[in-house]
């Protein structure tokens, strides 16, 4: 299983940060790769979405669910189903005397372990990637 932990910062408030961030459904316009999302159902605090990503020439399909937090501006997900065997973890919106930050922590595992080594990386890239759209929406 591999971890990945980053932080971006932005000129964004942490309102407007959070904003990008719950509309999932508007990734496809702004994140390569991220090629659709359909929120399938919501309900006090708790969502659950399809997604369909291309990574390395491939389609990867899966179902999750969120917990969406607005107080705190947090976001936790799990898959439920799909291709990966194992995806799960949390967005975070912190402000401080340096602006606001946006922390993604992410366990993943594709389940193929002859190829993880190869595909791991690429899989921690895209997520930066797109860390690093929604950051540059707010700007």
């Amino acid at each position: 299983m591999a971890v990945l932990h980053t932080t971006r910062r932005g000129a964004g408030t942490p309102d407007q940060v959070w904003k990008v961030l719950r509309d999932i459904e508007a990734f496809p316009d702004f994140m390569e790769g991220v090629n659709e999302v359909t929120v399938t159902g919501e309900d006090s605090g708790r969502r659950t979405s399809s997604w369909i990503v291309e990574l390395k020439g491939s389609e990867m399909e899966w179902d999750q669910e969120d917990v969406l937090d607005p107080e705190r501006r947090r976001w936790e997900f799990r898959q439920t189903d799909g291709d990966l065997a194992h995806y799960q973890g949390y967005w975070q919106i912190h402000e401080d005397e340096a602006g606001t930050a946006l922390e993604l922590n992410v366990e993943f595992d594709i389940g193929l372990p002859m190829v993880e080594e190869m595909i791991h990386p690429a899989v921690a890239k895209a997520l930066e990637s797109y860390q690093q759209g929604i950051v540059d929406q707010t700007q």
